[in-house]
């Protein structure tokens, strides 16, 4: 079969990013002729997306869709309408199976099955196994309704076939990473990801990885992730992220992987999320010599009282301690998220954080980096929980449209901050 994955279009917001979850369903499908197309690289999106699917001709068509909006930014771009348009670019010159999958479709599954008839199939959740199963059953005449976590049309309505159980990394091959040209997305500090393990134990309130994922970490093999690493390398990449939700938890694994990458004299730049908890002099030292010059933090607030809210897994003296541990070290940039008025946060946490950011400025100058974001209320999380029982949003509603939470007491913390970011240009 002659399969064509696409990654769906962004409209021009933003610079491109490797989609690392074509190069994993690329690899997945032994047997099948697969191409894949990034309209987001192409100086004409949708021109390219036609070119492509003239010339490749597929039996079937895939979609990852992994992002419904810009999520936390003060002004919100909504990703639907372009998703529509590549939908619409493709039925246009194909008639044939079209299978959506991707984040940003698991989190909103039903709702985007019902608003967009265009699709044949949603691949829900991880689409390794499923797509597969799904491409196997459509190339064969096979029961496509034995395909677990698929959604499908029948009868004019959709049916959902159960999820499949979380595939160990032992059983899944490495991605694809010739799938697509690495240069469009090498220019961008976090342009090309690679991931260590699945899974996310913690449990932050307004976060779907624990949804996406599973609570439970599935961990790669170092050595592999050191063998993915010198591949990208020997293609000629020099830098990459770290796709982990939280790369130094559990830190154990994150050692190995850093070890394996030193053995290798991998000698690539990278950056990962970090959580302030346990961090270590020692293994920030290690991290440096496997080429790390660049650590992210998502603290989101800065008092105790929010953090718990928030479900964070740190304190404010953990947040000021790790800081202080790498401003002492001198060599890595430092970039940290904060939630302009979050739940459980007070005047003077609000005071405290503006302090913090004046200090981290005064002893790092443009080292230090801050995002001041608004809560963005996704299904599966605690926060729709909290928004609805607070009449935010109305029992059972989808939340594509983006919804904002903000802490009623203190909203004009929110309104502040937006103010001043709107002064900034941002």
């Amino acid at each position: 079969m002659r399969i064509l994955l696409v990654q769906s279009w962004l409209g021009g917001d933003g610079p491109p990013v490797y989609p690392v979850g074509l190069a994993c369903l690329a690899a997945a499908l032994a047997g099948h002729e697969v191409a894949c197309c990034d309209p987001n690289t192409a100086a004409d999106p949708l021109g390219e997306l036609s070119r492509t699917l003239a010339e490749f001709r597929p039996d079937m068509v895939g979609v990852s869709l992994r992002n419904i909006d810009s999520t936390n930014t003060r002004v919100s771009v909504s990703y639907l309408p372009p998703f529509a348009r590549v939908l619409d670019t493709v039925r246009a010159g194909f008639s044939g199976p079209l299978a959506v999958g991707g984040s940003g479709f698991s989190m909103f599954a039903e709702a985007v099955m019902a608003r967009y008839p265009a699709i044949d199939y949603g691949v829900y959740l991880e689409g390794e196994g499923a797509f597969a199963a799904l491409a196997a059953a459509l190339a064969g005449g096979g029961d496509v309704s034995a395909v677990p976590s698929v959604f499908r049309r029948e009868a004019g309505r959709v049916v959902f076939s159960g999820p499949a159980a979380k595939a160990d990394f032992a059983d899944l091959p490495s991605p694809d990473f010739a799938a697509l040209p690495l240069g469009p997305y090498a220019a961008v500090p976090w342009g090309v990801g690679v991931e260590t393990k699945r899974g996310c134990a913690f449990s932050c309130l307004y976060c779907p990885y624990g949804f996406l994922n599973g609570r439970a970490y599935r961990k790669k093999d170092p050595e592999r992730v050191a063998d993915e690493l010198a591949g990208l390398k020997a293609r000629g990449l020099v830098r990459f992220t770290f796709l982990d939700s939280v790369f130094n938890a559990p830190a154990d694994h994150a050692a190995a992987v850093m070890e394996a990458m030193v053995r290798r004299d991998v000698r690539l730049s990278w950056s990962a999320w970090f959580t302030e908890r346990g961090l270590t002099r020692d293994f920030l030292e290690l991290a440096r010599r496997a080429g790390c010059d660049a650590v992210i933090f998502s603290p989101d607030a800065y008092g105790d009282a929010a953090l718990a809210a928030l479900g964070k897994a740190v304190t404010r003296a953990e947040i000021d301690a790790a800081f202080a541990l790498v401003a002492d070290m001198g060599c890595f940039e430092a970039s940290y998220n904060f939630f302009k008025n979050p739940p459980g946060q007070t005047l003077r946490d609000a005071l405290a954080m503006v302090g913090f950011i004046v200090r981290a400025r005064k002893r790092l100058g443009r080292r230090v980096h801050f995002e001041l974001s608004s809560l963005r209320v996704e299904p599966h999380t605690a926060l729709a929980q909290l928004a609805e029982q607070e009449g935010l949003v109305a029992p059972g509603a989808d939340l594509l449209e983006p919804v904002r939470y903000t802490q009623g007491r203190t909203a004009y913390i929110e309104k502040f901050f937006d103010l001043v970011q709107k002064a900034r240009g941002r």
